[in-house]
């Protein structure tokens, strides 16, 4: 009888094992990127173009945005209002914790929240076919293979410019918008990877200041055939 639950153990996690080994996770791009460049023009862009390079257009690569927030805010039980908090960069006091825990018995932590964004923008990755503009998609999807992490900087003054003129405020506003925005994104991905990110950490970094986003899209749909993700 030992002998023959031995055997059967053994087995099992043989099959496991397999299992797990021979899964796929992936492809997936994420796109990191310095206030005021135009990340989400290139993920709009690089999703219709690797659609049509693979000439399936029934399985389109898809920009995942707004449903991150609506998924995890139905795992939680919760309106996506009541989340979005975390990637407004709000951050909820310890009274408005207290508060908001004595009245709603839908009340969640927000380490609890951010844990499931953190699982679903893991789950979404794995699914694969997907372009993750920002949300700490390097940070939460870096150990996946079949994955390419870019990120686009660019010169301070070269941002200032450019959100001064979208925005219609001041060279001032915008400088000290830009130094905000890229503070608070970095603390997120820091709490999501646990570390701080270097710029190490991405497999292909763009100076938007000399590459504009045609050049950009055809040199990631480029590299991304190379990599086999496509």
């Amino acid at each position: 009888m030992t002998n023959i639950l031995l055997k059967y153990l053994e087995d099992r996690y043989k099959y496991e094992t397999t299992e797990q080994e021979v899964k796929p996770s992936g492809p997936v791009i994420t796109i990191s990127r310095y206030f005021g460049c135009p990340a989400n023009m290139c993920a709009n862009d690089l999703a219709e173009l690797l659609t049509e390079i693979e000439g399936n257009k029934e399985n389109p690569w898809k920009v995942i945005n707004k449903e991150i927030l609506e998924q995890a805010a139905k795992e939680l039980g919760l309106t996506p209002e009541k989340i979005e908090f975390v990637f407004k960069f709000k951050k909820r006091s310890a009274v408005d914790e207290i508060l908001e825990a004595l009245s709603s018995k839908y009340y969640k932590s927000e380490r609890k929240i951010k844990n499931t964004i953190r699982e679903v923008i893991r789950s979404i990755g794995e699914q694969g076919r997907v372009i993750i503009v920002g949300r700490g998609g390097a940070a939460i999807l870096k150990d996946i293979p079949n994955s390419l992490h870019v990120k686009l900087i660019a010169p301070l003054d070269f941002r200032v410019n450019g959100v001064s003129r979208r925005h219609e405020i001041s060279h001032s506003e915008a400088k000290k918008l830009a130094e905000d925005m890229d503070k608070k994104r970095s603390k997120l991905r820091m709490e999501f990877a646990g570390r701080k990110m270097d710029l190490v950490d991405y497999d292909l970094i763009f100076n938007c200041e000399k590459f504009g986003v045609k050049e950009i899209v055809k040199t990631v749909a480029k590299v991304s055939k190379i990599q086999g993700l496509i």
